[in-house]
């Protein structure tokens, strides 16, 4: 049978294995190329949403100021109080320590939270030891945090998309010690350590927020513009083996605040390699938040997994990012709400 005359002319041959692997090449380059352009503005895009959710926190903190009168208490007892004279119980009007909420509970009305804080509310001051840890079974059935109505139940605009840790609704510890949502936007207390002379002086800090603190916009001399009020911090993993000082972490814990002060100090700047020094907390779950189980001389700085810095509110509402290589001088001076520094006006 005789090939017709075209049959070479209209025969395709196939690419041949060099092409082959010269197309694959090119493709590899150019995902090579995109990637980190993919990776870089879905960054953006969470670092947009976390300053987003700090803007709100911010509001949330000056609506309350609107309507208390003062920015709400960083927490409602002394850090790692114990033993010592103790708080007023708005419900019964009785002096008891360890009040262990903080001012996550305070601000839920102005973050668009009413009902959960509501249901919080009423367990908090359902009996006259308002859920005094100590009470006993006895005096106070249901006091332990495990019994905290939505405990566990998560608000978005407390939470960093960056932080892959985040959120945390479990501890690692026994069913009975649960410790509910922790999250990455937390208050400022000031620029020094929480608690530089003991307990007691962790309620005399300079910054918004603090133990048992009350502090009033004309309490801001340094001007609210140049003063943070909204940090954030990365949430770190509980060991699996169970409580202990270095298993358990208790950064960003909102509920049962008492021992971990649900706050930052400018002390260091942004990701600092110094050590943050926590109750109990966990050193070896995530590298970029090292710390020092400790009780004196505590202290949390700000932390996130955006490449150069962090997200960070002030007392007027506004934000920005601030860099990791920001002059020391100037970040601590924003941790201070009436230091008077002339750095503050940088």
């Amino acid at each position: 049978m005789q090939r017709p005359a075209d049959y070479h002319a209209t025969c395709r041959r196939g690419f041949t294995l060099v092409e082959l692997l010269v197309v694959i090449a090119i493709i590899g380059v150019l995902v090579g190329l995109l990637l980190p352009a993919i990776q870089a503005a879905r960054e953006a895009g969470r670092r947009s949403t976390c300053s987003a959710n700090q803007k709100q926190i911010a509001l949330g903190l000056l609506n309350h100021h609107e309507t208390k009168g003062t920015f709400p208490r960083g927490q409602e007892t002394w850090l790692l109080g114990s033993g010592e004279t103790g708080v007023q119980n708005p419900y019964s009007g009785t002096l008891y320590p360890l009040m262990r909420w903080s001012w996550f509970f305070r601000v839920m009305p102005y973050v668009e939270q009413q009902s959960l804080y509501d249901q919080q509310y009423t367990w908090y001051f359902k009996n006259p030891y308002g859920c005094q840890w100590n009470a006993g079974a006895t005096n106070c059935p249901g006091c332990s945090f495990i019994f905290l109505p939505g405990v566990t139940i998560v608000v978005p605009s407390f939470v960093c998309p960056s932080d892959y840790s985040s959120p945390k609704k479990t501890s690692a510890n026994a069913a009975s010690n649960q410790q509910g949502f922790h999250g990455n936007h937390v208050l400022v207390a000031g620029n020094t350590a929480f608690n530089p002379s003991g307990s007691w002086s962790s309620t005399q800090l300079n910054g918004i927020a603090f133990p048992l603190s009350a502090v009033r916009i004309k309490d801001v001399t340094d001007g609210t513009s140049k003063t943070m009020a909204v940090g954030e911090i990365l949430v770190v993993p509980d060991d699996a083996s169970g409580w202990a000082a270095g298993n358990e972490d208790m950064r960003g814990r909102y509920h049962n605040a008492w021992e971990a002060l649900p706050c930052i100090s400018t002390r260091y700047t942004p990701n600092t390699s110094v050590p943050d020094r926590v109750a109990n907390c966990n050193a070896a779950k995530v590298p970029q938040a090292p710390c020092t189980p400790t009780g004196s001389n505590n202290h949390m700085s700000a932390r996130s997994n955006h490449p150069g810095g962090v997200n960070v509110a002030f007392a007027d509402g506004s934000t920005r990012f601030v860099v990791d290589a920001i002059d020391p001088t100037i970040f601590a001076a924003w941790g201070s709400r009436n230091g008077g520094e002339v750095a503050a006006n940088d």
